[in-house]
């Protein structure tokens, strides 16, 4: 059987090679302008996103049994909230409205999909948000500040040390549950498939954000 420890860095490498050209949010090809809207609508998506972490997370810890990792997860909780005033007062000082913002059915649909697997085993839920979903929040925060550079440069930084450190924390979270449950062929292949169900639900809520994000630009 292939170590815990081995297994986890093989999954990163498959979750890696699933998102490789697939963030289909942001478009570095575009005009300046059309790109500054593309951020925009990240940043007011990201205010939900936010709020929809900090609901999930606090409905998954008392369904999380292992001591261990339950203790990191308050963590977490606080993380996101606030991000959640981070983006918001950002947003406010832009001239926008930030409770404006109305989900996708899409990108709804994911979050309620989310908070309703709490009852689902630590290492599934762990694999799917923590693991394969911070993880590729990560990624997709590098993109939004190398972009956002010239066009917004205090959004870059915003999210380059108010929000990146803290989602690479997030998903280191990830990495240790799965380094700690992870010690069978049934573990390993039920964290596998929990990350395949997340990437293929986010990479179609994602396709319907471009969809929607293309429109007001």
């Amino acid at each position: 059987m292939t170590s815990a420890r081995d297994f986890v860095k093989a999954l990163g490498d498959e979750n890696a090679a699933f998102w490789a050209d697939r963030d289909v949010r942001l478009d570095a090809a575009a005009a300046p302008a059309v790109r500054l809207e593309q951020i925009r609508y990240r940043m007011r998506q990201g205010v939900y996103n936010e709020l929809r972490s900090v609901e999930l997370i606090a409905a998954w810890i008392p369904h999380v049994p292992e001591r261990e990792i339950r203790e990191l997860l308050p963590g977490q909780l606080d993380d996101e909230h606030r991000h959640y005033h981070l983006l918001r007062r950002r947003l406010l000082d832009l001239g926008e409205d930030p409770d404006a913002y109305r989900p996708l059915p899409e990108w709804e649909a994911l979050f309620d999909w989310l908070v309703a697997c709490r009852a689902r085993p630590t290492l599934e839920k762990l694999a799917m948000f923590q693991f394969a979903g911070e993880t590729q929040s990560c990624e997709g925060f590098e993109t939004l500040i190398a972009l956002a550079a010239d066009v917004d440069p205090e959004t870059a930084a915003l999210y380059r040390t108010g929000i990146l450190p803290d989602e690479r924390r997030h998903a280191a979270i990830g990495r240790r549950a799965l380094t700690l449950l992870c010690d069978t062929p049934g573990a390993q292949a039920a964290a596998r498939a929990a990350c395949r169900e997340m990437n293929e639900r986010v990479f179609g809520a994602y396709r319907a954000h471009r969809a929607r994000a293309d429109r007001r630009a």
